[in-house]
């Protein structure tokens, strides 16, 4: 076996048939990092000339400028073969230290106990062995963090991913939830299409996300950061970003004549007993369609005819789409255009040939009344499971460096509180 830094296409065609294999595992994601004084190294170790175990590196100076290294969702390797992990992790300890860096970063795409669709637990799946190798050969676990609201990692712990291989949209569609299934059905009534997004229009997605990151309280990012992201995926295809647009004009237009039809049916009926039973429906519905139609109109008078109300961010590698960012408005989530989004991306994905559908991040706390429940009740929709990750690690490379970072940081965090009791 022979560690070495690895070329880029050797490490792409070995990435993308990896299990582990996301995006953030692929020389595009060096090069998204590199606009943010990010550097980046892919490195491996070689058995008779074939990759058996790789990795990217990325390596940054943070508080006084001590570096340290993130292998973004962990090594594509096989966790379970141990001597490998271990000879993987000294090489790997080896050549950072002889770059400068203090430590190593690690959140494997390893499940530590398999969920069900529900979030329950499935009895004796808990993947101790692996956690106490990696301490063993000195990886610090982070901890089990449940609400995503505490998260301290660098990506979500508990994702949803929804398993496509070999099947058809239509074998997906019968075991959505049904609230899913008529969010679905619904939002294609309100005349509600998908529109690709290009660099000319990406502006829309950051306004989504903007308003998005308002109402849920998470700073956003500025446009630059998706449009610098974009134009590199792109060129590579691997992103998809769509938007749910919505016509007003036609919506108004269909209840408009849906209202005129049912007055015309209540004037037929209105002296017939028999049809009492009719003419209490038609009415009732009358009455819900007036308000509908008041603020058709007035959507039409400020947004003209078209306006998009939903977006979601897709990441294209290897056997897997990530659903990495979605965004709404909210005066507009009554017409469930983000149902639509998920399903009208899960036929591309089945077209495309891709083995899973990663929802991505949810929150570990499955209790009705939590404060992020609606977010992971959305994705179980889809029929999704329920992926509890190991979570994340940090090696220690220089017991030095490693000390100063942390009382740097620990000096640095007290300084933000204060600033923060200061503003307040």
């Amino acid at each position: 076996m022979k560690f070495v830094e690895l070329e880029k296409q050797e490490f792409i065609e070995y990435s993308q048939s990896h299990p582990q294999g996301l995006f953030f595992q692929s020389p595009y994601w060096i090069e998204i990092k590199e606009q943010n004084g990010w550097q980046g190294k892919i490195v491996g170790i070689k058995k008779d000339g074939k990759i058996i175990a790789a990795t990217i590196l990325l390596i940054k100076k943070v508080i006084g400028n001590i570096r340290f290294a993130y292998a973004p969702r962990g090594f594509l390797l096989d966790y379970s073969d141990f001597p490998l992990l271990e000879v993987f992790t000294n090489e790997i300890k080896s050549y950072l230290k002889n770059l400068g860096v203090a430590f190593l970063k690690i959140n494997p795409y390893v499940d530590y106990q398999l969920r069900d669709v529900n979030g329950e637990p499935m009895e004796n799946t808990k993947n101790d062995a692996l956690m106490e190798k990696l301490k063993s050969l000195g990886y610090i676990h982070y901890g089990f963090y449940v609400d995503m609201d505490e998260k301290k990692d660098l990506e979500p712990r508990w994702i949803s991913v929804l398993d496509i291989k070999g099947k058809t949209i239509d074998e997906l569609f019968k075991n959505f939830r049904s609230g899913t299934k008529w969010g679905i059905n619904n939002s294609k009534k309100n005349f509600i299409t998908m529109v690709e997004a290009n660099e000319d229009n990406l502006f829309e997605f950051k306004n989504l996300m903007e308003h998005t990151s308002e109402r849920r309280g998470f700073v956003d990012r500025p446009l630059s950061y998706y449009t610098e992201m974009f134009k590199i995926l792109k060129r590579e295809n691997a992103v998809k970003v769509l938007f749910a647009e919505i016509n007003f004009k036609e919506l108004l237009e269909f209840t408009k004549a849906r209202y005129e039809k049912n007055a015309k049916r209540l004037e037929v009926i209105k002296d017939n007993p028999k049809k009492q039973k009719e003419f209490n429906e038609i009415s009732s519905e009358q009455k819900s369609l007036e308000p509908r139609l008041e603020t058709l109109h007035k959507n039409v008078e400020e947004f003209g005819e078209k306006k998009i109300i939903a977006g979601g961010w897709y990441m294209l590698y290897g056997r897997e789409i990530v659903y990495l960012f979605g965004a709404s408005y909210k005066p507009f989530m009554r017409y469930n255009s983000q149902y639509l989004l998920q399903y009208e991306m899960l036929k591309f994905a089945i077209d495309e040939g891709y083995d899973k559908f990663n929802f991505y991040g949810i929150d570990g706390n499955f209790d009705e009344n939590s404060v992020n429940y609606g977010l992971f009740d959305f994705k179980r929709g889809f029929n999704a499971d329920v992926h509890e990750l190991i979570g994340e690690f940090d090696l220690i490379v220089n017991k030095s460096l490693y000390k100063q970072y942390n009382l740097l940081f620990k000096g640095y965090k007290v300084m933000k509180a204060i600033q923060k009791k200061l503003i307040k």
